[in-house]
């Protein structure tokens, strides 16, 4: 079985480019460290698997890793953690209000009815020898019919 997730991961980029909050978003993750101190994104898969087969067509369940940096050396440091936590909250509200991302989704998996629901894991990333704050949102979405099951 073959999967396609390219619009998936094109809707998702896109969406969080229009939405202001980020420099930057690129899908992958990034080989050199994200310049400035403005927030950047990337996009990248967590996992593809069949939720449903139904007459000829398939449900799927493609969960994304959405990658938020931010530089960790940004002043005051109070200030910026604040920041940080609330350009996350934006994100996620524009991203559960929107649903269906434009209609290349069927729909955010919000409560995880196909597994994990929406969750975000805050740390730390040395990349390139630059330290950046970063916060994982797993997004599951919903998608219908990406998957080939006929040779």
């Amino acid at each position: 079985m073959a999967f396609d997730a390219s619009n998936t991961l094109d809707a998702v980029a896109g969406h969080l480019l229009a939405s202001g909050y980020l420099r930057d978003v690129m899908i992958g993750e990034p080989k050199s460290p994200p310049s400035g101190d403005q927030l950047t994104a990337s996009v990248f898969l967590n996992s593809i698997s069949v939720a449903e087969v139904t007459l000829g067509t398939t449900i799927e369940s493609h969960v994304l890793t959405l990658r938020i940096f931010r530089n960790m050396l940004a002043e005051p440091t109070e200030t910026m953690e604040k920041e940080f936590a609330k350009a996350i909250s934006s994100i996620l509200s524009d991203i559960i209000g929107e649903f269906d991302l434009g209609g290349s989704v069927r729909s955010i998996d919000v409560a995880g009815i196909y597994g994990s629901g929406i969750s975000v894991n805050y740390g730390y990333l040395d990349l390139g020898g630059t330290m950046f704050r970063i916060a994982d949102i797993t997004l599951p979405l919903i998608v219908d019919d990406s998957a080939t099951t006929t040779a």
